[in-house]
């Protein structure tokens, strides 16, 4: 509905000469000073039939929705749910027992039992040449209690699924009897907690259940399945350090036996034992035989200008001498080898020889990997660790979770917090938006 415009004027006194002025006809210039605030005013309330301001547009305020009341936010957020969390704790929240286990992870003690020509090396080893890696396994350890792959560890007679939903555990704290593997590590994670000490590598185990029993036997089965951890890693490690140190002992033990094998069947071939000895043998013979063939014709010599070569003495010197030759033949034609179908001692040394010196650096060989796997014998060692527990799991008589009053007082604190910080920040925008 448009309204009815009405002419404004503004009766003036100048001098003796009175004058009506149309505010709405004349210009802003033309109007008296206190006739144009009037006159702007007029123009703003007029208005066209479509709503629209004539002369200059109009800027739209932007409206915001009101925000919720403070009184209700704070019912709905922080009483409400203070109150419910009261009731839950006072009367429905079922009570959780605890056990406690501590064990350490300890390395075996170090003992040398080896002969005098290693003990310096073993000696110097075991003064601080290999790391302790107690303290990390620990960690290890806590990590594997924390995780799904203890559920093929434990006990079969103890079943997680079956402890936590226990007819005694209340809807909120339960398993959920379809819960998948990994519901149930989550919910693990929640009743298991472990804490290992840094300087000592202590670590402590407690676990939460609805019945005095299944705690003391839950923590029992996890005990045992951490030694068979320790174990297998213990066992792995002796493993890693000694499979080189013996697979090098198996080479060389087999690079001995072939040389040895080879050594005989050359033996046999040229039927010496020791060609370096029957060369000896036969070169003090072959000595031992021309001494025996220059005295014999010295005495050849003298008995033939003493009586002829015809004299009864003469003869078997003679022969004598004949046989020395044929046997210094022998022996020469043995050692040498010039002109004989066998081999000769003299060709059968350098092959020998040849053999003999790989059989010899073979055993070296051996004698080196023997010790080397003594080494690492002691390595494995002082790698073999093992679980260590001082504080048994124990059955216990009273509940210690939940934690009723803490945690009545606590919920509705930090409900507090929270509610304060969303109204803090819902003031600050409305400020700055008003």
């Amino acid at each position: 509905m448009a309204m009815r415009e009405h002419p404004t004027t503004i009766e003036g006194v100048r001098g003796e000469e009175a004058r009506t002025i149309d505010v709405t006809q004349s210009p802003p210039s033309e109007l008296p000073v206190l006739a144009r605030p009037l006159a702007a005013l007029r123009r703003v309330l007029r208005r066209d039939e479509t709503g629209s301001v004539q002369g200059e547009e109009r800027r739209r305020p932007i409206t915001l929705p009101s925000p919720p009341s403070y009184r209700l936010t704070f019912i709905l957020c922080v009483v409400l749910p203070s109150f419910i969390s009261l009731i839950y704790f006072t009367f429905l929240a079922s009570d959780q027992f605890a056990a406690e286990a501590r064990f350490a992870i300890r390395s075996a003690p170090f003992a040398t039992t080896v002969d005098s020509n290693t003990s310096g090396a073993l000696s110097s080893m075991g003064s601080g040449g290999i790391p302790s890696i107690a303290g990390q396994d620990a960690h290890v350890v806590a990590n594997f209690i924390r995780s799904p792959a203890i559920f093929a560890e434990l006990d079969p007679a103890v079943d997680p699924k079956k402890i936590f939903t226990r007819p005694e555990a209340d809807f909120w704290a339960r398993l959920p009897m379809d819960a998948s593997l990994e519901t149930l590590t989550d919910y693990w994670r929640e009743m298991v907690h472990t804490n290992v000490d840094g300087p000592s590598g202590i670590v402590t185990v407690t676990v939460r259940a609805f019945r005095p029993d299944d705690a003391r036997d839950l923590m029992e089965s996890i005990v045992k399945a951490s030694e068979k951890l320790v174990n297998t890693m213990s066992q792995r490690a002796r493993n890693d350090s000694m499979s080189a140190a013996e697979a090098e002992v198996r080479r060389t033990e087999a690079l001995v036996r072939d040389a040895l094998v080879e050594l005989q069947a050359y033996r046999e071939k040229v039927g010496f034992i020791d060609p370096v000895k029957a060369a000896a043998s036969s070169s003090q013979l072959l000595l031992q035989t021309m001494a025996e063939k220059i005295k014999l014709e010295s005495d050849y010599f003298v008995s033939l200008r003493a009586t002829g070569s015809d004299s009864p003495t003469v003869l078997p010197l003679k022969s004598r001498i004949e046989a020395l030759d044929q046997q210094i033949g022998k022996l020469k034609t043995q050692l040498t080898g010039t002109g004989g179908p066998d081999p000769s001692i003299a060709s059968t040394i350098a092959r020998f020889e040849e053999l003999e010196l790989k059989r010899v650096f073979s055993e070296k060989l051996y004698d080196f990997a023997t010790r080397a796997m003594e080494r690492a014998r002691q390595r494995a060692e002082r790698q073999n660790v093992y679980l260590s527990v001082f504080v048994a799991p124990m059955l216990p008589e009273e509940a210690r979770f939940p934690l009723r009053l803490s945690m009545s007082i606590l919920i509705p604190i930090g409900l507090l917090v929270l509610w304060g910080i969303g109204a803090l920040t819902a003031l600050t925008i409305e400020d700055h938006t008003y």
